[in-house]
């Protein structure tokens, strides 16, 4: 037989012949298919049309969910960081170490509460509004009607818009360690990471507001008396230069100093002088030098008159030293007094700025608002078997509630 026959063509390995002989039966195993389904088709549609209330009550909700959730909702992406508020390490240092970034079990937990509660506060709402237009944020364009703000659902004010904010912003914090962690959900991923970096910037601003005010009532009361003292103190300075300029004197205690040694050295001379004069008077009664004791004596006599005068004023208030000593030592009293003070209200102003530093509260990151790659909501399948298993036990209740009410008809 030659090589061009039929018979050949039919069995070679890889003729055409044998595409010939594959396509039948390709064809007879695509039509069982299709009459195998058209079969199932119609057996599901026989039991749809028999059981129509189950149909109604639980397949067409669930399958309007699932349109919904897989053809309209938007995609929905959540940004999350962690921060902790935490004060100044004790000693002063820096703190180094995860260890002393948790140290904050007693305080630091309470201040990250405060800056927590501004995170999804009416205030912080307001503060988004205006630095990133959080109303376009969440009523984009491509963002599905059920899910956007104001919505059908919705009311289009500030309260309903809070509402809203309070379920797409949470701030929620770690008993153990005392981190708190931020998550904010939108329908882009670069929004979500906006909003929770400009939280955090607030967050900051919060605390470094708390630090000043802290630091201001800290420090208001010691730096108000420690110029109050300073006033007095320059008050008293200028009675003092006053008082020297009207009286003439510098300081009547060193001024008095010499003239009190001027009369001690005359009280001497005199004791001296009236002792020779007695002897002169035993040994030689006649003797010419007595006169001239006496006059001595006499001039030394005026002289220590002359001098307490200045000193004691026998003889004049106005040349008197005792009246101007006692005005100057009740200002030099008083300004001893104050500068004792002074120096008190200024270790007290110190120990409060020591203090005021020790009470000062940072904001740590620990973890940056992330850029997230894939949406985490809608959660399709979760609330897909939630629909359905809901409708089901509405039909189940249904169908017993019904079954119940023939029964009793019956009977």
């Amino acid at each position: 037989m030659s090589e061009g026959s039929p018979r050949n063509m039919e069995t070679g390995p890889l003729g055409v012949s044998h595409d010939r002989q594959v396509q039948p039966s390709v064809m007879r195993w695509f039509g069982k298919c299709y009459f195998s389904l058209c079969q199932a088709t119609s057996r599901i549609g026989r039991w749809l049309r028999r059981q129509w209330v189950f149909s109604c009550v639980v397949l067409l909700p669930t399958s309007v969910a699932a349109f919904y959730l897989w053809v309209i909702a938007t995609p929905q992406y959540i940004s999350e960081t962690h921060f902790l508020v935490r004060g100044k390490p004790p000693g002063g240092g820096s703190a180094v170490g995860l260890s002393s970034l948790l140290e904050t079990n007693h305080g630091g937990s309470q201040d990250t509460y405060v800056v927590q509660d501004y995170m999804v506060s009416r205030d912080a709402l307001r503060m988004l509004t205006r630095s990133v237009d959080i109303r376009s944020i969440f009523n984009r364009h491509y963002v599905d009607f059920f899910s956007k703000f104001p919505s059908i659902f919705t009311r289009n004010d500030f309260e309903s818009f809070y509402s809203y904010y309070r379920a797409h912003v949470r701030a929620q914090i770690d008993e153990e360690t005392g981190i708190s962690h931020l998550q904010v959900r939108t329908f882009s991923a670069e929004d979500s990471r906006l909003v929770a970096q400009t939280l955090l910037e607030a967050g900051e601003k919060l605390v470094n507001e708390i630090n000043d005010r802290q630091r201001y009532n800290t420090l208001h009361a010691a730096q108000s008396e420690l110029d109050s003292s300073l006033k007095e103190l320059h008050d008293t300075e200028m009675q003092l230069a006053a008082y020297r300029y009207n009286n003439a004197i510098i300081d009547p205690m060193k001024q008095a100093m010499p003239m009190v040694g001027t009369a001690l050295s005359l009280e001497s001379a005199l004791s001296m002088m009236k002792a020779e004069k007695r002897q002169l008077d035993i040994t030689a009664p006649n003797s010419p030098l007595r006169k001239v004791y006496a006059q001595r004596i006499a001039s030394i006599q005026a002289q220590i008159q002359q001098t307490q005068s200045h000193i004691i004023g026998q003889t004049g208030a106005s040349e008197s030293l005792v009246p101007k000593l006692l005005g100057y030592d009740e200002l030099e009293i008083k300004r001893t007094l104050i500068e004792k003070k002074l120096a008190a209200e200024t270790t007290a102003l110190e120990m409060a700025k020591a203090q005021a530093d020790r009470q000062m509260l940072f904001v740590t990151v620990v973890a940056q608002p992330n850029l997230p790659d894939f949406p985490s909501y809608p959660r399709r399948m979760v609330f897909l078997l939630i629909t359905f298993f809901t409708f089901l036990g509405i039909y189940v209740t249904g169908s017993l509630l019904v079954s119940g009410a023939r029964e009793h008809a019956l009977q």
